[in-house]
């Protein structure tokens, strides 16, 4: 079973420090990408396949929509798990397959990169740390940060993972000044929203009595969704699940009960229809906080590009689990370790 190094027994654990440093790390990320030519190896390929596990996954789930918006007539970018790469079979014909690790060292995702090396494919990464078991399997790696996250809970490996995907497609997409205005602006824009933090200190308490929460997002804020439930189950074990918003009333609804909370996200293209969504969960008697760029969302977040707005609404939910592991007494840096029966499944991310 792996240790936990420099352990903290209270706050701030390192979770928060890493939240906080989500400025300086996505800065360092943007320069790494703008200072690569690594852009012109994914613009060439006609079936472009993203892969990773965990929070790195999701991050290839948000590479491969922003690369897909800025591709090439005709080319074809999908996120696969790197589970069903390593264990599934291909699709016929050759493509790219890239990589996405914070360590470089997660197992099934090295396993699939190997296994599509074998198989004939073209095998790129993308990477947080240099030097890594991932750079032995690949052809090229690009590195974009210098440090590793100091807090299994990963939230800046995640927030650099975004930004370095914003400025490959960026590169794809020379015409879109507005991306790339938006794009440097970030980590100023970032530290904006780490301003959150008080509000969701006084809403985190409240929801980590409840028995359960759910994320609710649409588009890109999906992705977050996603990203969101990971993260609070692996900070203190609260039950989480995430669903478009949509989706949620077409049966997830029904199972709603009065001890559930439910976070909104809501961007500024959110119409009437996530209106109505909204007053019906209300009336259903669950606890709904709205969080976006949206006017009447609750907690507002900075005004970004739609591209780049899984880079800000992460941060409130980062906080949220950080705040509720700390309301339910957990460590949210060791997943749960420190728990024998859980044990087992976090040695097996690591074998």
């Amino acid at each position: 079973m792996a240790a936990f190094p420099n352990a903290r027994g209270r706050h701030p654990f390192h979770m928060h420090d890493m939240i906080g440093s989500q400025p300086t790390h996505v800065e360092e990320a943007i320069l790494r990408v703008r200072a690569s030519d690594f852009g012109s190896s994914l613009a060439r390929a006609r079936h472009l396949v993203l892969t990773g596990c965990g929070t790195s996954f999701h991050a290839a789930m948000y590479g491969a929509r922003v690369l897909q918006a800025a591709a090439r007539a005709g080319n074809v970018v999908e996120a696969v798990h790197a589970y069903d790469l390593a264990n599934r079979p291909y699709p016929p014909g050759r493509a790219t397959i890239l990589g996405v690790s914070h360590s470089g060292t997660t197992p099934t995702t090295n396993q699939a990169l190997a296994r599509a090396k074998r198989a004939g494919h073209r095998v790129l990464g993308v990477c947080g740390l240099p030097d890594t078991k991932m750079e032995e399997i690949v052809r090229r790696t690009l590195v974009i940060g210098s440090m590793h996250d100091r807090s299994w809970a990963n939230t800046m490996s995640y927030t650099t993972q975004l930004a370095a995907f914003a400025v490959l497609a960026s590169h794809q997409r020379r015409d879109r000044v507005d991306l790339t205005r938006g794009i440097s602006r970030m980590p100023q824009v970032i530290r904006k929203t780490l301003e959150t933090e008080r509000a969701i200190v006084e809403i985190a308490r409240p929801i980590a009595r409840r028995d359960k929460i759910t994320f609710l997002g649409a588009g890109f804020d999906e992705i977050t969704a996603f990203e969101a439930a990971l993260k609070i189950r692996e900070t203190c074990g609260l039950t989480a699940s995430a669903y478009h918003p949509e989706q949620f009333l077409h049966g997830p609804f029904l199972s709603l009960d009065r001890n559930e909370s439910i976070v909104f996200l809501r961007g500024r293209q959110d119409g009437t229809r996530a209106d109505v969504i909204g007053r019906v969960l209300s009336k259903a008697g669950a606890e709904v906080t709205t969080i976006g760029e949206h006017p009447r969302a609750s907690i507002r977040l900075p005004s970004t590009h739609p591209y780049l707005r899984p880079i800000l609404s992460v941060i409130p939910m980062q906080f949220l689990a950080y705040y509720a592991a700390l309301a339910r007494h957990a460590n949210p840096d060791i997943m749960r370790t420190d728990i024998p029966r859980l044990r087992a499944g976090v040695a097996a991310l690591f074998h």
